[in-house]
């Protein structure tokens, strides 16, 4: 094989090797997603093989790519997030805002999301977080609400009155979430750790 040759075959491998690994991909899973043989992927990023056509389309497609993203010689590996996947988690994390209009709706919808794009590692590994804190934020506001009655009934009998103190309770809580969404939604696009910061359950 000629140096020139070589030196392409190489650089496709690293390239396959830099996208896969920047989608938290195993080559295993990268099988598995592909349909191809873990054989092959080794081959490809070892330099081995330069690929077919189809294989390369096959695992562009895996990887959310195109083709040249793979063989364009004048097109450096990249590490960032493809913007596919950024714009699915993004409609992912918007999509517990609907918990504001309907009981649960933050966990359901998210958790829709999640399952039919849970092959993608990353959607996996930021979904799981962002289903988490939902989860969480719902536990903690309904035992607030259940504890709240107590309290009424203690400030009643001080204050001799009733004391809507649920109300201001449930819109603190609902802040703190609409606080978390659009903080996460402003960060993703960036790969910041904010989502690492926050309390998971999953």
């Amino acid at each position: 094989m000629e140096t020139n040759d070589t030196t392409r075959v190489e650089e496709i491998g690293s390239r396959l090797k830099t996208y896969r690994r920047g989608r938290n991909l195993s080559q295993e899973e990268l099988a598995d997603l592909s349909g191809l043989s873990i054989r092959t992927i080794q081959r490809l990023e070892k330099g081995e093989s330069v690929g077919s056509a189809y294989t390369l389309r096959t695992l562009a497609r895996a990887l959310q790519l195109t083709p040249e993203d793979l063989i364009a010689p004048q097109s450096p590996p990249c590490t960032a997030t493809h913007p596919a996947t950024v714009d699915y988690l993004l409609r992912l994390n918007w999509s517990a805002l609907a918990g504001i209009i309907l009981p649960l709706a933050n966990i359901i919808l998210p958790a829709i999301f999640l399952w039919h794009h849970r092959h993608d590692q990353l959607v996996k590994q930021r979904g799981r977080q962002i289903l988490s804190f939902q989860i969480i934020w719902t536990l903690t506001t309904l035992l607030m609400m259940l504890v709240i009655p107590l309290l009424l009934a203690g400030l009643s009998i001080l204050v001799g009155m009733p004391f809507p103190l649920f109300i201001p309770v449930y819109v603190v809580c609902l802040g703190v979430n609409l606080f978390v969404v659009f903080r996460i939604a402003l960060q993703l696009p960036n790969q910041t750790s904010f989502l690492d910061k926050l309390p998971t359950m999953l």
